[in-house]
């Protein structure tokens, strides 16, 4: 089983959706994009690795303006060398890597052009995963489409657009359920008629409101769709954020929650990518909870995470920060300290707690700072304008490379 995020990392430095817009399109300026956004791949696959994150979805802008006309530089002969070397770090350190095209890649619409332009972005999709010299066990995931007025139709269409799909798409593609067009069902019938493999998302099928099944038959459904060769099963989870609309994706995941998901879906051993908003963060969660389920965690990395949360915990007063440390000291759990996190991290404090944590961070980076920064610093705090105050803080700590940049403090829950 390995547990992965979408895309962007939180907290690092690195990202891969460097774009051109298309009025500034040159390939030397294409050129660098793509290096850069290559290089930090890298990056973000070596953290990854470090941390036990062995899953992880690759953004589509990774090559900018990879499938339109104006593109026509051949990047993976270009980048031949550095495409190879991400491919080998993948295999060799037994990553699972996918790709997931956005909303305008449909392939049961009813204009020509759409769907033209759709089989564009999945052969651009398919190639750029060919390049790396993956076996097709890293998946482009699809959506179905629209309905357009009639379903029946719809999914006509969709099948007799796959069944001419080149072989190299094809062997990557899976198809993943809607929040309100394609049901299970429908996946699970479209993939018996075409032998493609169902991705299950359990908010989305939560969305649609159609839980005829169980958990535990929709993985057993689901699981019979994937052959050897499209490798693990492999789903999405997330969670309904507890203060937005429907179908929106929480700030953090309710391990409590998750760990309900995994007893039932653990024995069928899928790969669980995590849609959630604080990406890798919840990734880390979810690994050090499982871990401790099997083996008692070791002091040292309690209070490494500990200490990533603690002016989350200042922020709620002495009293919440005191029994969090008594979680870690006294019950050294994980899944203890996690569960009282989240009790705790969509509450308000008081401006006071806010201010005095602001003023204990400035402190631990006062001597690395200029003047001008301190009195600006105290500006924003003066008129109490936390958020811009909070925001220039960790402005100043990346700037002066201060180990506080790993606080979750920053992350804006």
């Amino acid at each position: 089983m390995k547990i992965g995020y979408a895309c962007t990392p939180l907290l690092l430095h690195y990202k891969t959706t460097r774009k051109i817009l298309l009025k500034y399109y040159s390939e030397e300026l294409l050129i660098t994009l793509i290096k850069e956004n290559l290089d930090d791949l890298l990056n973000i696959l070596n953290y990854n690795s470090l941390n036990n994150i062995n899953l992880f979805r690759i953004s589509s802008d990774i090559i900018p303006l990879a499938s339109h006309k104006i593109n026509t530089f051949s990047w993976y002969n270009y980048f031949d060398k550095e495409l190879r070397n991400i491919g080998d770090y993948i295999k060799n350190n037994s990553l699972r890597v996918s790709m997931h095209p956005g909303q305008y890649t449909v392939i049961n619409s009813p204009k020509k052009d759409v769907v033209e332009k759709s089989i564009l972005d999945l052969k651009y999709h398919a190639d750029f995963l060919d390049s790396l010299n993956l076996d097709r066990s890293h998946k482009i995931i699809l959506h179905i489409g629209g309905i357009y007025g009639d379903k029946k139709s719809a999914i006509e269409r969709f099948i007799k657009t796959y069944n001419n799909l080149d072989d190299n798409i094809k062997n990557r593609l899976v198809i993943e359920n809607d929040e309100k067009n394609f049901s299970m069902d429908d996946l699970l019938y479209i993939s018996q008629l075409c032998s493609i493999p169902v991705i299950f998302d359990n908010l989305h099928n939560s969305c649609f409101n159609d839980n005829k099944y169980s958990l535990y038959d929709i993985f057993k459904k689901v699981s019979n769709t994937w052959s050897t060769l499209d490798g693990n099963m492999k789903v999405h989870y997330s969670q309904q954020h507890p203060f937005k609309k429907k179908g929106a994706h929480s700030s953090t995941l309710n391990i409590d929650k998750f760990l309900e998901y995994f007893n039932i879906c653990k024995d069928f051993n899928p790969d669980i990518m995590l849609e959630v908003k604080d990406k890798n963060i919840s990734a880390i969660k979810v690994l050090n909870s499982i871990s401790e389920l099997s083996n008692t965690p070791s002091i040292s990395s309690l209070n490494s995470e500990f200490d990533k949360y603690k002016f989350i915990l200042l922020e709620q007063g002495d009293t919440t920060f005191n029994k969090a440390s008594s979680i870690i000291n006294n019950d050294k759990s994980f899944i203890k300290f996690y569960k009282f996190i989240d009790e705790i991290i969509y509450s308000e404090t008081t401006l006071q707690n806010k201010k005095q944590v602001l003023k204990e961070i400035e402190k631990k980076i006062r001597d690395d700072i200029e003047n001008r920064e301190f009195k600006y610093f105290n500006k924003l705090l003066q008129e109490e304008d936390y958020i811009k105050c909070k925001n220039y803080l960790y402005k100043l700590i990346l700037k002066y490379n201060n180990p506080l940049s790993k606080s979750y403090y920053f992350i804006n829950y």
